[in-house]
């Protein structure tokens, strides 16, 4: 922990300690514009009586955000006390704040008694592992920690999710927390502990600002996150998006309980008139079997001298294109007919696959499975359901293919979700609006047309 004098980095000096970490660390240079528009953001009004006014920038790096405060409001700057923490003891070195007191820990870990009216910065993103796979490295028994440490943490969960966990923990009542972070936080899986606890515990703004902030160094879909703690302004959610230069409003919810955020339009609208139904009200979604399963499998076989005639290859998600399956073997997996049910039971039988990746600009790839092959990676699987509402549908399986591959679902994809991710997700799948008879099915191509 130092205290020093100036708000001064010598940039060069930290760039050059940074630039071969930070993919490790999940380090993103925030550009100024984007620190000087979260500081605007300030609810001075609170803090315009008030004297000692805490402010902190968790993984502050270059003190990019105290340094814009002091740049920006220079009178909150003169009464605040000021704090950073940073987990890279090079770059803590380096760090010069004024009047600010640096502590060098990891945030995660960090126990402080002392709370705060303003936290604000750019956490970093990634998921934590040692594994070549994921960008952070830490180390099992520190991931362990965390998942203990974090009522939000859910699966395969991104750190700045813990980071707006721990600092809203470390909010004053009617405190502010202002980071910029990816906008996947707003529908995946991964994130809903995270959403029900920003509804449960203030008030939640969201400013969608697209995917261009951080190129060409990251490409990243980006929202801008504000939240006011307090009980008695939970369950309030306003949806923005800023675009040439101005913040327009799209939504405001007074009873938000944490349930995905999507975006609507007209054409989105009036889709949804027409189809009061969701994809996952028909078909039950699963995913194929990954890698580490298939590892598991004693009857998977990767010499080509030990198959037959009685041997199907193992296909994945590049044997997937729009409306057609490559049944050829492109990953030297095989299996013996008799033993496909050790993999998924409903591989069996032909059904609807759909691929996680996009194909082009939000382009869903579908297709008929009709030989009931064996899959593995990134490939979902959709089968129908038994109930009642299903014998309703007058659409077959190829019909819905020929639908999910559609330019209305495309669009419909962007309207509601953006450019929020690179591929398809479960939650994405499942909400898609579907048809149930040929008249909406009709309606639907009318509206687009």
């Amino acid at each position: 922990m130092k205290t020093t004098n100036t708000i001064e980095v010598a940039i060069d000096t930290v760039s050059q300690i940074i630039e071969p970490v930070k993919r490790d660390f999940g380090i993103f240079f925030t550009p100024e514009w984007i620190v000087d528009f979260m500081i605007k953001l300030i609810d001075d009004s609170k803090f315009s009586k008030k004297k000692n006014v805490a402010i902190l920038e968790p993984a502050c790096g270059m003190t990019q955000f105290l340094a814009g405060i002091k740049r920006n409001n220079h009178t909150l700057f003169k009464k605040a006390i000021k704090f950073g923490v940073e987990i890279n003891k090079n770059i803590y070195d380096h760090i010069k704040g004024e009047n600010a007191e640096i502590i060098n820990a990891d945030y995660l870990l960090w126990q402080t008694d002392r709370r705060f009216d303003i936290i604000i910065g750019n956490p970093p993103y990634g998921i934590p592992s040692l594994s070549e796979h994921y960008t952070i490295k830490v180390d099992d028994e520190t991931k362990n920690i965390y998942k203990k440490n974090f009522s939000t943490w859910y699966g395969k969960y991104n750190v700045y999710g813990a980071f707006i966990e721990k600092s809203i923990q470390l909010l004053k009542e009617n405190g502010e927390l202002i980071f910029i972070t990816p906008a996947t936080f707003t529908f995946l899986d991964e994130f809903k502990r995270l959403r029900e606890f920003l509804a449960r515990n203030g008030d939640t703004e969201i400013i969608y600002m697209g995917e261009e902030v951080f190129k060409p160094e990251a490409f990243v879909t980006s929202v801008i996150l504000k939240f006011t703690k307090g009980k008695n302004i939970a369950h309030n959610l306003l949806l923005a998006e800023y675009e040439s230069g101005q913040t327009i409003l799209h939504k405001k919810i007074s009873s938000w309980k944490g349930e995905i955020i999507t975006f609507n339009s007209a054409f989105t609208d009036g889709i949804k008139k027409i189809c009061e139904h969701q994809l996952s009200d028909i078909y039950e979604i699963r995913i194929s079997p990954r890698t580490p399963e298939i590892k598991k499998n004693n009857f998977i076989v990767r010499d080509k001298k030990l198959v037959d005639e009685n041997y199907l290859p193992i296909l994945n998600g590049r044997n997937l294109k729009v409306d057609e399956i490559i049944y050829e073997p492109l990953r030297e997996h095989w299996i013996h007919k008799s033993k496909i049910n050790t993999l998924r039971g409903y591989f069996n039988r032909p059904h609807i696959v759909v691929a996680l990746g996009f194909r082009g600009d939000r382009q869903i790839a579908a297709a008929y499975d009709k030989k009931a092959y064996p899959w593995m990676g990134d490939v979902y699987h959709l089968t129908r359901k038994n109930t009642f509402l299903s014998y309703k549908m007058e659409l077959s399986d190829k019909d819905i293919v020929a639908y999910l591959n559609s330019e209305i679902v495309r669009r419909y994809l962007i309207d509601t979700f953006k450019e929020v991710t690179y591929h398809l997700s479960i939650t994405q799948l499942k909400q898609i609006p579907i048809p149930l008879t040929f008249k909406e099915f009709k309606k639907l191509s009318e509206i687009y047309a």
